[in-house]
């Protein structure tokens, strides 16, 4: 198990990852409200690869089902 430290030292990165991660939903939630729920998901997995982040598929249906 990893100390303290080592989490520490890994905490800038999780916030970046955080950061791109909701700027791929806001860009989304903004251009594609109402949309189909298919559609809503290309376009979210697609703003992740933009934005620097992996988006599971699971994920980008569950906010695609959310955002339409």
């Amino acid at each position: 198990m990893a100390d303290a430290s080592e989490y520490e030292k890994a905490v800038p990165w999780i916030r970046e990852q955080v950061t791109r991660y909701e700027k791929a939903l806001t860009e989304i939630r903004t251009t594609h409200a109402g949309r189909p729920a298919p559609e809503v998901k290309e376009a979210l997995l697609a703003a992740g690869k933009r934005h620097g982040v992996r988006i599971a598929n699971e994920v980008a249906q569950d906010a695609a089902e959310t955002y339409r």
